[in-house]
């Protein structure tokens, strides 16, 4: 993985995955895609699913994030999110935990 991005994406989430845990959310699998520019973390805890995503097309990077709630008609959904650093998403993360758990 050259892209530095995609590098700060993957750091992001490392240093999150022991906090994550203590609060119920898991990963069940992260990668970068073989078949787009993308990156994505798929998570679940015990009350539901959820995908973070990191996209880049011509050196424009947005992240997705979207979950369900098996205690919840709503699904978490922000997206369209640019990222150039980690506290560009850093409210939308806390959102998606507070959902998930």
């Amino acid at each position: 993985m050259d892209d530095e991005k995609f590098k700060l994406f993957e750091n992001w989430y490392l240093k999150r995955k022991e906090k994550w845990a203590k609060k119920g959310i898991f990963i069940e699998s992260a990668e970068l895609s073989e078949f787009g520019h993308q990156y994505w973390i798929k998570i679940y805890s015990q009350n539901g699913l959820g995908n973070i995503v990191l996209y880049e097309s011509n050196h424009y990077y947005w992240v997705d994030f979207e979950a369900g709630n098996i205690t919840s008609d709503i699904m978490f959904c922000k997206g369209n999110l640019p990222f150039d650093k980690e506290d560009d998403i850093a409210l939308y993360e806390k959102e998606l935990i507070e959902y998930m758990v």
